[in-house]
């Protein structure tokens, strides 16, 4: 078999693979995760299919306008790969600056539109700048190797990213999030050095398979915009605990943020967002191993933890009061940031269900509240 025949093969089972992955994809599901996940798989499956007309146009007679129009579009479109990559990556780290981010993903944003008006100038024009053809014959063009090297850079800065921020990316994601930057450089390497096919795009194909089991049919739990669980994943975690709970001794914490609709409406809802980010960071980084953190509406956090000692759990959740009354905000100087808490050990001699033992420490947490806000008018007086 010739490497044009091999590379269709490749392409085309390629092609199917992602297909499939977006057939399958629940695309009913509006999160912010799962729509970057079908841009990604989306922009993926046009380049392989792109590719694959390529392979076809050299493989016919007569194909030369085929395998001009796979040209342009994966010359045009495939930095688009990268920029589709980093945002859905960006969608599970917690807790990062926005100048951070942004110093990653603008220069992606700005060579994916300068790549794509340089090659449709250099095909306008006729300049030839990254590939040609003459006759039948395909030749690179002067700018293909600089061209090469950009996506090498940018191949480094998604790997970068990864390795810079991989303590912001939650636990249960982080192992194949990070190989996913790995794994697509590592199809790159076998494409340039070993057998000149789309072996980058076959690797980009098999490393999103792996975000598919690992990470988004995980992400169903998953609350998009603070990364830890939503309301089904504590409901999920706390029924487990209460059916294991005769071997093993639990505690739930219910949190909830103070003045938080004051916020939403003095400094607007993306700050409201940046403090509920930030206190889902912090309930992290308090609370690990086993203990699930969650958020269970609004503005309310659930943890279904370990410590039962309440001496321990009170000293945690002290700390956390403490670190959320000092967090970078936007709008720290004008309100101060506080939270109201109701915490309780499971009685394994009372069996309360799942509903019940909620309610305990939901009506615990709000006579904290209460007391918070008759304090604070007390101070106004």
């Amino acid at each position: 078999m010739d490497l044009e025949s091999a590379g269709l093969v490749l392409n085309l089972y390629s092609l199917f693979i992602a297909l499939l992955l977006l057939l399958f994809q629940e695309s009913d599901r509006k999160s912010k995760s799962n729509v970057a996940f079908l841009k990604l798989i989306g922009i993926l499956s046009l380049l392989v299919g792109m590719s694959a007309i390529g392979d076809i146009g050299a493989i016919i007679e007569n194909g030369l306008v085929l395998r001009k129009i796979s040209s342009f579009f994966v010359f045009a479109f495939d930095p688009l790969g990268f920029l589709f990559s980093l945002a859905y990556i960006d969608c599970y780290t917690i807790g990062i600056e926005k100048k951070k981010r942004d110093s990653f993903l603008i220069p992606l944003y700005v060579y994916s539109a300068g790549n794509l008006v340089a090659v449709m100038l250099s095909e306008i024009l006729k300049l030839n700048l990254f590939y040609y053809y003459i006759g039948s014959e395909y030749y690179r063009g002067p700018l293909y190797m600089l061209r090469g090297l950009f996506h090498v850079i940018l191949c480094i800065l998604v790997m970068v990213y990864v390795f810079v921020f991989r303590k912001h990316i939650s636990k249960h994601y982080r192992l194949p999030i990070t190989l996913f930057p790995i794994i697509v450089a590592f199809g790159g390497f076998l494409q340039v050095a070993v057998i000149p096919i789309s072996m980058e795009y076959a690797a980009t194909v098999a490393a999103c398979l792996i975000l598919l089991i690992y990470v988004q049919r995980r992400d169903i739990n998953t609350d998009y915009l603070t990364g830890v669980v939503n309301r089904r994943g504590i409901d999920m975690a706390l029924k487990k605990a209460i059916s294991e709970s005769k071997g093993n001794d639990f505690a739930a914490v219910m949190i909830d943020v103070d003045y938080f609709k004051s916020i939403n409406d003095k400094f607007g809802h993306k700050v409201g967002d940046e403090v509920l980010e930030s206190i889902a960071y912090v309930l992290r980084s308090t609370f690990g191993g086993k203990d699930t953190v969650g958020r269970f509406g609004g503005d309310e956090f659930c943890i279904i933890t370990s410590t039962c000692d309440e001496n321990e759990l009170s000293k945690k959740l002290s700390s956390v009061k403490d670190t959320v009354s000092h967090l970078a905000w936007a709008g720290k100087g004008e309100m101060d940031l506080s939270i109201s808490t109701g915490a309780l050990v499971y009685d394994k001699e009372k069996n309360l269900n799942s509903k019940e033992f909620m309610e305990a420490i939901d009506k615990m947490m709000y006579e904290e509240k209460l007391s918070h806000h008759l304090k604070d008018r007390r101070k106004s007086i």
